[in-house]
């Protein structure tokens, strides 16, 4: 049965439209499976039921239409839905890093966010509450959304070349995406960590 599922939605066209449905949607809500969406779809034109550059396009497409409309949302909205994100303690932190890294590292942290959990969602809204340049704002998102896209479709694909059995090479490809996210946040929170640290012994110097 799950077999004829996953034969129902590689033969549509319109997979690949919820495909981008699903990242965009993970820019908004980040519990909406947009990486896992992509993997998925790798997987499966990695076993001929999908076009691999359909799906790349697809992925790449949804980050871009996903993170311009946070950007959108925060220009219109300016500080208002910032404070709100920011009120718990968590949120707080993270908003706040954003806004700081924008200031010194925009278009690497516009980039780089792409690959942190969470991390998207929050760096495009405060680039547009803090009204960072559309004209700098654009080329890091489409860059960094390429190379986002590159690595998640790459993942599903090689999974799908490299096991024998869709059900086998979802799982592990899946497994690989999500270490692969979780590693990445683990390497953000010790690099954040050890500057906090460093900072006070510069200002003392």
């Amino acid at each position: 049965m799950l077999d004829s599922l996953l034969d129902l939605l590689a033969g549509s066209p319109v997979t690949y439209l919820v495909i981008v449905g699903l990242v965009a949607g993970d820019a908004l809500v980040p519990l909406v499976p947009g990486e896992s969406s992509v993997v998925v779809g790798a997987v499966l034109a990695a076993d001929g039921r999908l076009e691999v550059w359909l799906v790349l396009l697809a992925a790449w497409l949804g980050a871009v239409i996903g993170d311009v409309t946070m950007y959108g949302i925060g220009r219109v909205a300016g500080t208002r839905v910032v404070e709100r994100i920011a009120r718990g303690e968590k949120g707080a932190r993270r908003v706040g890093w954003a806004a700081g890294q924008l200031d010194r590292r925009g278009t690497g942290l516009i980039v780089g966010a792409q690959f942190v959990p969470g991390g998207r969602n929050v760096v495009m809204l405060t680039a547009g509450a803090l009204a960072y340049p559309l004209l700098r704002f654009l080329p890091a998102q489409m860059a960094g959304a390429l190379l986002w896209a590159v690595a998640q479709t790459a993942i599903g694909y090689l999974g799908g070349r490299a096991f024998e059995g869709t059900w086998t090479a979802l799982l592990v490809s899946l497994a690989v995406a999500v270490a692969l996210a979780v590693g990445i946040e683990g390497a953000g929170r010790v690099v954040r960590r050890v500057r906090r640290t460093a900072a006070p012994s510069s200002a003392a110097d």
